[in-house]
C-alpha cells in the first residue's frame, strides 16, 4: 500500500477512534498501543477509517518519527 506516495509496510494501524491513527511497525508499537487503549487494525482498513474518522484525522508512525499525511491534508491510498 501507498500513501500520498509514501511506501506503507507496516500490517497495523492503532486508531483512538477519532483522528488519530498511527501505523505500528513491530510488536512494541503494538504492545504500546494496546496498553493506552488504542484500537488495533489490520492495515487493509486504513482507507475506510481515514475516511470515516473526524476532520482532525493525521497518520503518522507510533514511534512519531515520520508523519504520513499532517492533519488537513488530503491522504490519496494506492497500491
Amino acid at each position: 500500500m501507498k500513501i500520498n506516495g509514501i511506501e506503507i509496510n507496516a500490517k497495523k494501524f492503532a486508531y483512538d477512534r477519532c483522528h488519530k491513527i498511527y501505523l505500528l511497525e513491530d510488536l512494541k508499537d503494538e504492545e504500546d498501543a494496546s496498553y493506552y487503549d488504542y484500537e488495533i487494525l489490520n492495515i487493509k482498513d486504513l482507507a475506510d477509517t481515514y475516511k470515516n474518522s473526524c476532520s482532525l484525522r493525521f497518520i503518522s508512525n507510533w514511534k512519531l518519527d515520520k508523519v504520513i499525511v499532517k492533519q488537513f491534508e488530503d491522504a490519496i491510498f494506492s497500491e
